[in-house]
């Protein structure tokens, strides 16, 4: 029995991973194609898009609560070109036109999420992925800097330095654990950002992880069977 126990604790570590819990975030220009198709297709699955906004009202929210999850405005309201014109606090809007370089990426769609300049917005996921990617339009431009920072068992960030007006870029998160939350951090409130297209893969297991997977099902039954049998 002692054997068959060592056995199904070797199997969850493997299946936990040999490196342990980690994530990973990628960037890449928007306009290198190849670079996001292959990273697209290593993860070996089929393309889901999550949120891209279309069927979201146009107007401004401090709290948006959507198929992927809740978006929550935070930090300093915005003080830029974009931001909201009221005194009520951070807030980010829904838009359906182009606005100071940020604008739709969905195929045959109009609308995106526009920062507003506010330094802090936080996506609190409802689903269980292990993956995201999404459209990142126009950050870091006045001189200012911009973080994603994806949460899960573990925490990972990528900072994006100054860049031209305009640019765009495609962001990859993976993981070997659910992902919790995804948090984008601005370093003044005079700098913004759109996104659209959150989107992840289902992977589809390997022959091999299927094997093991069975093999360390049946070792747990047979622990199972001897401990009735007692």
């Amino acid at each position: 029995m002692k054997k068959l126990t060592v056995a199904a604790l070797t199997l969850a570590l493997l299946l936990i991973g040999t490196n342990g819990f980690a994530i990973t975030i990628d960037i890449f220009k928007a306009d290198n194609s190849e670079s996001i198709s292959d990273w697209i297709s290593a993860l070996n699955g089929e393309t889901t898009v999550l949120e891209n906004f279309e069927n979201i009202a146009t107007g401004w929210y401090p709290e948006l609560t959507t198929k992927i999850g809740t978006f929550t405005a935070g930090g300093s309201a915005g003080g830029g070109a974009t931001a909201y014109p009221g005194s009520d606090g951070p807030q980010f809007s829904i838009r359906d036109k182009p606005w100071y370089g940020r604008g739709n990426t969905t195929e045959d769609g109009s609308k995106y999420l526009d920062s507003g300049d506010i330094t802090e917005l936080r996506l609190e996921l409802a689903l269980s992925v292990t993956n995201l990617f999404f459209y990142l339009q126009d950050p870091s431009d006045v001189g200012a800097t911009t973080t994603v920072e994806a949460n899960g068992s573990t925490s990972e960030s990528y900072t994006l330095g100054s860049q031209a007006n305009n640019g765009l870029f495609f962001v990859g998160i993976t993981s070997n654990t659910p992902l919790d939350s995804i948090y984008w951090i601005t370093s003044n409130n005079n700098d913004g950002y759109g996104l659209d297209d959150l989107s992840t893969v289902a992977p589809v297991p390997e022959p091999a992880t299927l094997l093991l997977l069975g093999t360390g099902l049946i070792g747990i039954a047979g622990i199972s069977r001897r401990k009735l049998k007692k």
